[in-house]
């Protein structure tokens, strides 16, 4: 026994004279006695003795190999053999400690109450086997004062460290090492011949991976699956069928990551084995341009769509900016084509030359312009046009307008709304009469040309309610006036909201009919003759409308004028027709789509592509410009005409496809990269498209790489538009990002992979392990009851006794003061 504070132990005889003092006189010599030897206990505790003894508990550092070349069999055997040794440790000490390219912590998903299940180490870490890092870190976490001894349960190919070293240093500690093999993954019956994979795509895009396979060893066919991994995380599994010799075979995959990404992959057949692949691609975020004028909440569907498909999004609403180099994707929405200036179209036309994607999205703005000469740079862009109004000739418009003393206050007013609406939606060319009635009529504009709108409207504006309903006499006015107009298309709207007398409105209908004049009736309120109503306008092949509500009529009204006089607008509910089954509407469900409330009439290039139609009009056509693509959609993308899509759970989908399929596929400059084994280093070259400017300084460029490698690289000029650089990385093995500072056209970031040891490596070394044990006075494959052998060694250890006394002084002063109290 030892003490830290011996001078104490002379204080200790005090309280014992003490006692013996005042033994005689003292009526409580039992509790002198117990107060006494508490004191004493006090005084011995704060002398910290301690005691010598010799432990014979076990501490078991249990290090299981969770790299890439252990099989997943291999890791369910792991984590049993992990779950048996802790559930047979008893007094022991037992801590699991997986490892890789290093050890790590386990994960909260790898135990179950006592249960292992071990998983593989994710990423750059789990690529690598370091035997040596792995026993140094279990040295370390074992507790003092116990018999040491490590379990390794691995396949014992060490590519990293040295085993030698480390098991020279347990040797010398006297810590043994039991070893428990692992299987490895097993020489596979086929080879990979090449992986072709796409050196940049942009994030969230579907690109194919096509893999070369020979299998001689199968004599029949086999059914293998592809299992693609990007950073450690699953990206879907494929299944394939292999037949003996050569296979060619193609999966997809998607990555919504940004920058040089490491893409890996199993190709596993059962009785066949596995083969693995690395490769490096490069991400980058896509780039698309909005020109919209609509309000901003009307386009939220629209912004959340390319945003949740990991697009960087830049509105203008000044139209098409000055530099168009910057994004991949331009979307113009509900835009006059006419209002663009000749030199943006040709800008944008030489953007989607160039390899740019162009989406046009039409709306109320689109119109029609007669004989304005040749086409220009971006209608020809475009893979469909805008459709006349069915024939060039010109429209006539009567509207019949009941000014009764019921229609005053709102009626009137929304009358009024209506109309003018109309006469902005005519052409100049197009003619328009207004004509007012009550018991008599009145040609408010007589029938003329839509030129002088401001007039035409104010005329209108001037018009109030007064006396009874007739409408007979004004309908005959009306058709007696537009029947000999030269017009293409005559149309007539009748409004009113009371009841008249029905004349001769029938035969007039049916003559009106077959003279091709059509007649449409607007009912408001309820009191009004619905089936007189109706015959008019059924018999001339018009349409009826009954509003309770006022404050619908303008749209009504505008509605039924476009329709009736070939307007290129068609406002009424049509359906989605799919024209053929094209990739961009897998998974989209266009069955199940609600029908849009209006479309604009385009006509298809003989050369486009259309993918969906309206009734016999096309409503998505896309086509292949030069490097780029374009594409029209004849409806829009707000709750004027697509209100139901913006509910349909296939909107999404269904713009995320049409987006990332106009995106160019052509990049503007090209970066490879490159092992020189001779000197070992990475050499990336540089090739610039022909739109893209050689640079005036060349941009600082960095590598990035596996174990915090990081390193400039110099880049040279080697041609014009031809630029080099090289950087040593030595013997280092895993993914490189070779980066610019900021981003570049010229000089875009671009990934290498260099395949590490660990992925070609198949079985298990059973000499190494066998030797780690011999040497270290361990066992190879022992019982599970061995493990916790001490081998009859003990470790001293000191074990302190002062808080033993401090509980004895308080034990001995609690029976004092019971005492006291009995």
């Amino acid at each position: 026994m030892t003490f830290e504070r011996a001078w104490v132990l002379l204080l200790c005889w005090l309280p014992l004279a003490w006692a013996a003092w005042d033994w005689r006189r003292s009526p409580r010599r039992t509790a002198l006695v117990l107060k006494a030897l508490a004191l004493a206990a006090v005084l011995l505790a704060l002398a910290e003795p301690r005691l010598t003894v010799f432990e014979s508990k076990v501490a078991v550092a249990l290090l299981v190999d969770t790299s890439a070349s252990v099989s997943p069999a291999d890791l369910t055997r792991a984590s049993d053999l992990a779950t048996r040794i802790e559930r047979n440790r008893g007094r022991h000490w037992t801590r699991v400690i997986p490892f890789a390219r290093s050890a790590r912590n386990t994960l909260p998903d790898e135990i179950s109450r006592t249960n292992w299940k071990l998983q593989h180490t994710s990423g750059e870490s789990g690529r690598g086997t370091n035997l040596e890092s792995a026993i140094r870190e279990a040295l370390a976490a074992m507790p003092a004062g116990m018999v040491p001894r490590i379990a390794l349960v691995s396949d014992g190919k060490e590519n990293l460290g040295s085993i030698s070293r480390a098991a020279w240093q347990l040797r010398e500690l006297r810590v043994p090492v039991d070893t428990f093999p692992l299987e490895g993954f097993p020489r596979p019956q086929m080879r990979l011949e090449s992986v072709i994979v796409p050196s940049q795509v942009f994030t969230g895009e579907r690109f194919p991976i096509d893999l070369r396979l020979v299998a001689p060893g199968l004599e029949n066919g086999a059914t293998a699956t592809v299992d693609i991994r990007a950073e450690g995380k699953q990206l879907g599994a494929t299944k394939v069928e292999l037949q003996p010799g050569m296979n060619h075979l193609r999966v997809n995959a998607t990555v919504n990551a940004v920058g040089a990404t490491n893409l890996s992959g199993v190709i596993g057949a059962p009785g066949v084995g596995d083969v693995h692949f690395e490769y490096a691609v490069t991400l980058r975020r896509p780039k698309a341009l909005l020109i919209s004028q609509d309000p901003p909440n009307t386009e939220t569907h629209l912004l959340r769509t390319l945003q949740a498909n990991r697009f960087e999004v830049t509105q203008s609403r000044t139209g098409v900016p000055e530099d168009l180099s910057p994004f991949q994707l331009i979307i113009i929405n509900n835009w006059d084509m006419q209002a663009v200036p000749p030199a943006k179209k040709a800008q944008v036309e030489e953007f989607v030359k160039q390899g740019g994607g162009l989406l046009w999205i039409a709306g109320e703005r689109n119109v029609y312009v007669e004989n304005k000469g040749s086409e220009d740079p971006l209608e020809r862009t475009l893979p469909a046009k805008l459709s006349p109004p069915r024939l060039p000739e010109g429209t006539c418009v009567v509207l019949i307008v009941d000014k009764s003393s019921s229609m005053e206050g709102k009626k009137m007013e929304l009358a009024r709304l209506a109309a003018i609406g109309v006469i902005e939606n005519l052409r100049p060319m197009d003619q328009i009469g207004v004509l007012i009635f009550d018991n008599s009529f009145q040609w408010v504009v007589p029938i003329r040309r839509a030129e002088d709108r401001t007039l035409i409207k104010r005329l209108i504006a001037g018009v109030t309610p007064d006396g009874g309903t007739q409408i007979a006499p004004a309908l005959s006015e009306a058709y007696r006036r537009i029947l000999p107009v030269n017009a293409i298309y005559k149309h007539v709207v009748l409004l009113t909201d009371g009841i008249s007398e029905e004349g001769d409105s029938i035969a007039l209908a049916r003559e009106a009919s077959a003279s091709q004049v059509t007649i449409s009736t607007v009912g408001l309120g309820q009191d009004v003759n619905r089936a007189y109503l109706e015959k008019v306008a059924s018999f001339s092949k018009g349409r009826s409308y009954f509003l309770n509500d006022p404050s619908g009529l303008e749209q009504i009204l505008l509605r039924d004028v476009m329709e009736h006089t070939g307007a290129t607008a068609v406002e009424k509910p049509v359906r989605a027709v799919t024209v053929k089954q094209a990739e961009i509407l897998e998974g989209v469900g266009m069955e199940a789509a609600p029908p849009l409330l209006g479309y604009v009439r385009f006509e298809s290039r003989s050369t486009a592509d259309p993918v969906l139609n309206v009734e016999k009009d096309p409503l998505l056509v896309r086509w292949q410009y030069e490097l780029g693509r374009a594409a029209v959609f004849t409806s829009d993308v707000k709750s004027r005409w697509a209100s139901q899509w913006l509910t349909w759970n296939g909107f999404d989908r269904f713009w995320a496809n049409v987006f990332r399929d106009l995106l160019p596929h052509a990049q503007e400059s090209e970066a490879t990269a490159e092992y020189d084994s001779a000197n070992d280093e990475l050499v990336v070259e540089y090739r610039l498209g022909k739109q893209v400017d050689e640079p005036e300084t060349i941009p600082d460029v960095f590598v990035l790489g596996p174990e915090g490698f990081q390193h400039p690289m110099q880049i040279a000029k080697v041609a014009t538009g031809h630029y080099r650089g090289r950087v040593s990385i030595g013997r280092a093995q895993g993914l490189f990002r070779v980066r610019p500072l900021a981003d570049s056209r010229a000089f875009p970031e671009v990934g290498f992979y260099r395949e590490e040891d660990e992925l070609t490596q198949y079985g298990s070394d059973e000499f190494l392990l066998r030797q780690i044990a011999e040497s270290t006075g361990g066992r190879y494959s022992p019982d599970l009851n061995q493990v916790f052998d001490s081998g009859g060694r003990t470790i001293p250890a000191t074990m302190q006794l002062w808080p033993g006394l401090l509980a004895a002084a308080i034990a001995l002063n609690l029976v004092e003061l019971i005492l006291r109290k009995i």
